[in-house]
């Protein structure tokens, strides 16, 4: 039981009408389901679909902590092996194509998945698979984090990827979360560096078909504009639905941290899992991504376990 949309927009019965079945089944005395089956139906589980990091401070281990932290059960694809360490990576195995896509209709049989989030992807056949599976399986929402190069310099997408990705990917996409040099790869801008920089090449990303795209200005040093002047004491991202622009700053700290984007993006879709709207899980992903980096930090946001942080 997967997150399907009926042709039909005006309902969409996916995980809801197979809980319904389900419960009318159980009720009426069959033992087809079990009570353990049927509570596994109505949780709310976000899927990854990343690389693996053996450190545990990125990819799929820190998406599914995340996950954990907003009191929601995750599931993981694993896209690639990776060698690394909190430094750097230092090699990478793509997993084929056609055993991504098997994990995924695997999980799908039995799970009700609210939130997909993309992280590292590898190869463009990935891609290419993950847009003809999501053709079939219109999954409602759907997070990409378009990882290209490590924070190390190493290449984590081919070019035929980063292509495909753009053509064929990112339509699907409720959010793309790119930072600068990212956001500049898939504007074909020559680079983001200032705010309205980060505001161009959002309406150019946004023409490729996301509902919304985020542009984190975490590497962004000073920022200087009409709407906004900002000392490099803040970190600044820009929101984007096609209408109109919402900044978001916080605090920046200057520790080199491990896995951030992938915190920040797995955290989003955190927050849209728990049925927040865009803007307001972006918002509360910030807080989050803050609070992993600085633990000093006393705004935890809305709706995240203190407990695990």
């Amino acid at each position: 039981m997967g997150v399907f949309k009926s042709a039909d927009k005006s309902a969409d019965y996916n995980c809801l009408a197979s809980e319904v079945v389900c419960c009318a089944v159980f009720s009426m005395g069959f033992s087809v389901f079990s009570l353990a089956h049927l509570r596994l139906l109505m949780k709310k589980f976000v899927l990854t679909i990343a690389g693996a990091d053996p450190s545990g401070g990125a990819g799929i281990q820190r998406d599914l902590k995340t996950f954990e932290d907003f009191g929601l059960n995750g599931l993981s694809v694993i896209t690639a092996l990776t060698a690394q360490n909190q430094k750097r990576v230092k090699d990478v195995f793509p997993v084929p194509a056609r055993f991504v896509v098997k994990q995924i209709e695997t999980l799908v049989d039995e799970y009700c998945i609210e939130v997909v989030k993309l992280g590292i992807l590898a190869t463009g056949d990935i891609v290419l698979a993950l847009a003809r599976l999501f053709k079939k399986a219109k999954f409602k929402k759907i997070v990409i984090d378009p990882v290209f190069v490590s924070s190390s310099g190493y290449p984590l997408l081919d070019k035929k990827g980063i292509i495909l990705l753009k053509d064929q990917l990112l339509p699907f996409a409720t959010i793309v979360t790119p930072n600068l040099d990212e956001a500049a790869i898939l504007s074909s801008m020559k680079n983001v560096s200032s705010l309205e920089e980060m505001k161009e090449a959002a309406i150019k990303i946004k023409k490729l078909g996301p509902k919304f795209v985020l542009v984190k200005g975490g590497h962004l040093k000073t920022v200087n504009s009409e709407q906004l002047t900002v000392n490099g004491k803040k970190a600044v991202d820009i929101l984007y639905d096609g209408k109109r622009f919402k900044t978001f700053s916080a605090p920046r700290i200057n520790k080199d941290i491990h896995g951030t984007g992938c915190i920040l993006s797995s955290a989003i879709a955190a927050g849209m899992a728990k049925g927040m709207n865009v803007e307001n899980a972006v918002r509360e992903a910030k807080v989050y991504t803050t609070r992993i980096i600085n633990p000093h930090t006393k705004d935890f946001g809305v709706g995240v376990n203190r407990e695990t942080i």
